[in-house]
């Protein structure tokens, strides 16, 4: 029997392959969902463009509700970017850190490890992250620098030929190379959909929030929280608040200030109460949360625009911001006492 004809491809050629393969694959699967995805929000701009055309829509809904969505949801969609792009960079880090230590013991089998992985982002205190990712960096290019130097002291003493460094390089890169672009890859992509996944989000979010007020909710209604009473009475609101973590979620509520809308006067600490306060959710639930305002002679004036922000926060969620808009009418009219009867 013949034997096989060699394979003409160079060593490794299968795992190049592959790898076009894998990339090709997770390109077309990030086109496909992209394209899903954009396809729903276009059913959105649609029916915004058929109320408008119909008339149930002012054609300045949107570009009025822009403002209060940011204020609502801005920190919140900026606190995920954020997550997305630290999450990306501290993996990029630990995949360079990981492989640079392997290519490190192929030339230097007693090559001393590198430091531990880079630390985890923490969106509740970014500033202290960044100290601890920096001192990480320090310590691995110290561990680095003293690889090198040693790889450069074997050269020069003759304990280890240039050539042989050079060859024991080019075994490593040629075994490993693949599959450390195929992790970069992986990564590249991951950012890609969680990038795209979140501005078809806010997207949606906005215009769903655009149809209801075609829908009957009031300009603002949908980003915005409006308390009326009458002057040294209280308002109340009612919040539905939905816990999407795996873990008891602990609610806390908190309104810094109130001042007027047009920043005549100084602002003021509301007296506001919330019930239950703290609010606790069980994973994948929703709760009520009561908010009750009094409306104090001394602090407001009937028929003016005060505004406020109500933040709420829970165990390990982006803080949301919520617009108050406070209104307190005229007093409501002091009942009159019957007239004593007259005693002949």
């Amino acid at each position: 029997m013949a034997a096989p004809a060699a394979d003409p491809r160079p060593a490794g050629g299968g795992a190049a392959g592959s790898l076009a393969v894998e990339w090709f694959t997770a390109y077309a699967e990030y086109l496909k969902r992209a394209a899903g995805q954009t396809a729903s929000t276009i059913e959105l701009y649609q029916e915004i463009t058929d109320r408008v055309a119909r008339g149930l829509l002012a054609p300045t809904a949107a570009q009025e509700l822009m403002t209060s969505f940011v204020q609502v949801r801005g920190n919140a969609y900026t606190d995920e970017l954020a997550q997305l792009n630290m999450r990306f960079f501290r993996e990029l880090v630990r995949i360079g850190t990981a492989y640079a230590y392997e290519l490190a013991q192929a030339l230097l089998p007693e090559a001393a490890a590198p430091p531990a992985s880079p630390p985890e982002y923490d969106p509740a205190d970014p500033a202290a992250w960044f100290q601890q990712l920096g001192d990480f960096s320090q310590r691995l290019s110290g561990s680095v620098a003293a690889t090198y130097q040693a790889l450069v002291d074997r050269a020069a003493s003759g304990e280890t030929a240039p050539s042989e460094i050079q060859q024991a390089a080019a075994d490593y890169l040629q075994r490993r190379l693949p599959e450390y672009l195929g992790e970069l890859g992986k990564l590249y992509f991951d950012l890609l959909n969680g990038l795209t996944e979140l501005r078809v989000r806010s997207e949606q979010e906005f215009l769903s929030g655009v149809l209801a007020r075609a829908d009957g909710a009031g300009a603002g209604e949908a980003f915005e929280l409006t308390l009326t009473a009458p002057l040294g009475e209280t308002a109340t609101a009612s919040l539905q608040v939905a816990n999407t973590r795996d873990e008891v979620a602990h609610v806390r509520c908190h309104i810094a200030e109130v001042r007027r809308a047009d920043a005549v006067d100084p602002a003021f600490a509301p007296d506001v109460t919330f019930s239950p306060e703290p609010l606790e959710i069980a994973p994948g639930e929703e709760a009520s949360l009561l908010l009750t305002l009094r409306l104090d002679e001394a602090s407001y004036v009937p028929h003016v625009l005060y505004v406020a922000t109500l933040e709420i926060t829970g165990h390990g969620e982006p803080r949301l911001e919520l617009p108050l808009r406070i209104t307190a009418t005229e007093p409501a009219a002091p009942t009159e006492e019957p007239a004593a009867p007259i005693e002949e």
